[in-house]
């Protein structure tokens, strides 16, 4: 109980990081991105079936702005880390 009354009290000490001033590669590039007109969702079914140059083609290139959105629970596939497969693979990914 003591821990939430002073965690609701402002027990935590307030962390101050220094923010990072962008450099001047970064700011020309987001400069040269407000001329483009365009968004790209590149949807698949499984990770390893998206094309691996085409987004970073368009983001770097043609200066859109890209997301991927994969499909998938993640039930397939090999598990490098444990022993569960199927359903219970999927639960893990998900």
């Amino acid at each position: 109980m003591f821990v939430a009354l002073s965690l609701s009290k402002g027990g935590l000490p307030s962390l101050n990081a220094q923010s990072l001033s962008p450099s001047s590669t970064d700011i020309f590039l987001q400069l040269k991105k407000l001329n483009v007109l365009g968004s790209v969702l590149y949807l698949a079914a499984h990770p390893d079936d998206e094309n691996n140059s085409l987004l970073p083609y368009l983001a770097k290139e043609k200066k859109y702005r890209t997301a991927y959105l994969s499909l998938t629970r993640g039930d397939g596939g090999q598990n490098l880390i444990g022993s569960e497969q199927g359903i219970d693979l999927g639960l893990i990914r998900t």
